[in-house]
């Protein structure tokens, strides 16, 4: 849809609604997380106690609270309705930018066998490449294990692990791609 350059001179409207490919990434997988987290959430699975309430959470308490007895919290309120708009809105934006005027069961089908799985051992590129994808690898894989085993997807102890893990690798593989001038 854009690229990295098309946004250097546009207004915040036009940045936000037509993404460049980095923004249209974060876009995608955020919003994705959100609608697994809302789906999640709907189901009575998120945590073992606790229902979400989204406009409580995203307002800071500010509404009304955030976390409600799961027992007595309803299964589906508006603030749910309005999360999976705003986050169901983000991943449609997201894809999109990301699809730009190509296919979309060809962008699907390049998620699927992109060349980012040779990267965990390819060692012609690099050490950083390696431990980088294996960093990515290891926040999801933790973050779902832990999720699913332990009924923690909103755990705050849980998000900073996969969150310092996928931080660390996305730098990792940023810095292998670096050239070096001499």
């Amino acid at each position: 849809m854009s690229d990295d350059g098309d946004n250097a001179q546009g207004n915040l409207g036009t940045i936000l609604l037509n993404p460049s490919s980095t923004l249209a990434s974060w876009y995608f997988w955020l919003g994705l997380l959100g609608l697994m987290l809302a789906v999640l959430n709907i189901m009575g699975i998120i945590h073992p106690t606790y229902r979400v309430s989204w406009g409580g959470l995203l307002t800071f308490e500010y509404t009304n609270d955030a976390f409600g007895n799961k027992d007595g919290a309803a299964a589906f309120v508006a603030s749910d309705a309005i999360f999976m708009a705003i986050v169901g809105g983000m991943t449609f934006l997201g894809a999109r930018g990301l699809i730009g005027n190509g296919d979309p069961a060809e962008w699907a089908k390049g998620i699927v066998t992109n060349d980012w799985y040779y990267d965990l051992l390819d060692f012609e590129s690099g050490w950083a490449l390696i431990l980088g994808t294996w960093s990515v690898l290891a926040s999801i894989v933790f973050y779902f294990y832990w999720g699913i085993a332990h009924m923690a997807w909103i755990d705050p102890g849980v998000y900073s692990i996969a969150i310092a893990l996928m931080g660390t690798g996305l730098v990792l593989r940023m810095l292998s791609s670096v050239e070096y001038e001499e």
